[in-house]
C-alpha cells in the first residue's frame, strides 16, 4: 500500500510545476487508494469522523485515515522543494 501511495504522489508532483492545493492532494490520495485491490474507499461524514477523514474499508475492517495530516506533509515538503534551488547540471567533460 506504501509503495502505490508512494509511487503516485510521486508521479503527479514530478508533472506538476508551481504550486500544488490541499484539494489536489487529497482527491490523489482518494484516486491512489480506490486502486488498491480490494480496498472500498469513501468519504467519512463530517459529523462523524470529522474533517478530511477518508474510510478505507477492507476485507471487514475499517481505517479511518486522516488525510488532514498527510495531505499538509506532503504540501510542506513539495513547497519545501519546489522553494528550493535546482541542482546544478553536471558538465560532460
Amino acid at each position: 500500500m506504501k509503495k502505490i501511495i508512494f509511487h503516485s504522489i510521486l508521479s503527479y508532483l514530478s508533472k506538476k510545476e508551481g504550486t500544488v492545493s490541499k484539494m489536489e492532494i487529497k482527491d490523489l490520495l482518494f484516486d491512489t487508494l480506490s486502486l488498491i485491490k480490494g480496498f472500498r474507499v469513501e468519504w467519512g461524514e463530517i459529523q462523524k469522523f470529522g474533517r478530511g477523514k477518508l474510510l478505507v474499508n477492507y476485507k471487514d475492517k475499517v481505517l479511518i485515515l486522516d488525510v488532514e495530516e498527510v495531505s499538509e506533509s506532503i504540501l510542506r515538503i513539495w513547497n519545501r522543494y519546489s522553494d528550493s534551488p535546482p541542482s546544478p547540471k553536471f558538465k560532460k567533460s
